[in-house]
């Protein structure tokens, strides 16, 4: 993995490390992370794993409420979310995001998604070559600008030429979008690439 994960930062000349997911039962030492829950967006600290840090998440420090209920630790985001999300006044007093057109549409958005299943595990991110031989990741993030995502684009068509549905886009809050929607593909069997970060908030 290490000698794939080299040559693709040499050729692309990738400016930060394509970085690996995995779950383990326990958090393990020495690991960036929040110190407690609702302390900040979790797409900050993952990115600082493309920068060679090793970053953790679990059940006690998940940032925002959003990424405890993309990631499977709570059963909902919270309450008044068809607000935040669309353009009415926000109860618990956060400014609104506008990203839906009206709060109904906003809870049928939310309603609509099917989370992960619930886990007590830990979400490790770190660069892929960080990972032991014994380690494999569950999903592999890139970080990228317009051209070196044409030509991730490009090898996944040169290995894939009859399947035009192997790189999935659209909309999704950050956390969802780095880890929800390719773990869901992973675990799901389905070897597709998802184009994310388009979450202008983030």
């Amino acid at each position: 993995m290490n000698v794939k994960a080299n040559w693709l930062i040499s050729k692309l000349k990738l400016q930060y490390q394509p970085v690996g997911l995995m779950l383990t039962e326990h958090k393990p030492f020495n690991v960036v992370c929040f110190k407690k829950s609702g302390s900040g967006c979790i797409a900050s600290l993952i990115f600082s794993a493309a920068k060679g840090k090793t970053v953790a998440i679990d059940k006690n420090s998940t940032g925002y409420a959003c990424s405890a209920f993309y990631l499977g630790y709570a059963d909902w985001i919270f309450n008044g979310i068809e607000f935040f999300l669309s353009h009415s006044p926000v109860p618990i007093g956060m400014e609104c995001e506008r990203f839906v057109e009206s709060p109904d549409l906003a809870r049928e958005f939310v309603k609509s998604y099917v989370p992960l299943e619930h886990t007590n595990k830990t979400y490790v991110f770190k660069p892929v070559l960080a990972f032991k031989e014994d380690e494999k990741p569950e999903t592999v993030l890139f970080f990228a600008n317009a051209d070196q995502l044409s030509a991730l684009v490009f090898l996944i068509q040169h290995a894939h030429p009859l399947d035009y549905d192997k790189v999935k886009t659209g909309f999704a809050s950050a956390c969802q979008a780095m880890v929800t929607i390719p773990l869901q593909y992973a675990r799901k069997g389905e070897n597709k690439a998802f184009w994310g970060m388009h979450d202008i908030s983030v």
